[in-house]
């Protein structure tokens, strides 16, 4: 009796395991409301940012390590605000900009964002939509469709970078 158990046992648990481990991928970041600072009335035309909220379901924090906007932008880097003498600046984030795990990352205007320098056009309010790609640490890529929008909440030190006289 105790033969036809094991034997049974031997057959089914295997499988069983296998049934365990699904074939579904561990959550990723999702993006959600994407958009691009217009440049009208931009005190540095040649430049604006791509803003974008970030929500990382997994348990490992999750890491924006690039972006690429096309042909737009000569350039295109991952910038977070700093204090720097007693004013907020901002400058390139070396290591990205983390997505701690179960949490939110508003990449928004005071914070950190993904900068758009070297511009080969203007961005008219309402003119376009870029389509941008950021990726992560994990290799994930996530493509979004921004609208260029009128940005009415600018901060004198918006534009005031790392090393420069403010």
């Amino acid at each position: 009796m105790k033969l036809p158990h094991a034997v049974a046992l031997a057959v089914f648990l295997p499988l069983a395991g296998c049934a365990g481990a699904s074939t579904a991928e561990a959550p990723k970041v999702l993006a959600a409301d994407p958009w691009v600072r217009t440049t009208d009335g931009a005190k540095m035309p040649e430049m604006t940012a791509l803003f974008v909220s970030l929500t990382n379901p997994s348990d490992e924090d999750r890491v924006l390590v690039s972006a690429d906007c096309g042909d737009i932008a000569g350039k295109v880097e991952i910038h977070e605000m700093v204090k720097v003498d007693g004013q907020m600046v901002m400058r390139k984030a070396e290591d990205g900009v983390t997505v701690k795990a179960g949490k939110h990352e508003h990449l928004a205007p005071g914070g950190p964002h993904v900068m758009l320098m070297d511009l080969t056009r203007e961005l008219p309010a309402g003119s376009e939509e870029l389509n941008c790609t950021l990726e992560f640490d994990d290799g994930q890529s996530i493509a979004l469709v921004a609208p260029v929008k009128e940005f009415t909440e600018e901060q004198d030190t918006y534009h005031t970078h790392d090393g420069e006289d403010g």
